[in-house]
């Protein structure tokens, strides 16, 4: 029996409350690093669905590589302002 036809959209279930957590961090909390995470894991829900579409590897690629730059830059922020570099 397969899982991912069962785990594919329950992991995008997931990657979309993240989404909404980091909308509201950005929002509400004013913590901009919120806004790169939550875009971060709206791409990793279309890389899903897209993946499970049929979508092209090379766009697949694309949108895993604007996923880790969002993140990147969400980590950058953190640290930033962990560090007092505001």
């Amino acid at each position: 029996m397969a899982i991912a036809p069962i785990l594919t959209p329950f992991a995008m279930l997931l990657e979309l409350v993240i989404f909404g957590m980091g909308v509201y961090a950005g929002y509400v909390l004013k913590r901009n690093y919120g806004y790169f995470f939550g875009f971060t894991f709206l791409v990793f829900a279309l890389f899903d669905y897209f993946g499970s579409t049929g979508v092209s590897a090379d766009t697949l690629a694309i949108l895993n590589i604007i996923a880790i730059l969002s993140a990147l830059g969400g980590i950058y922020l953190v640290i930033a302002e962990r560090s007092g570099r505001k």
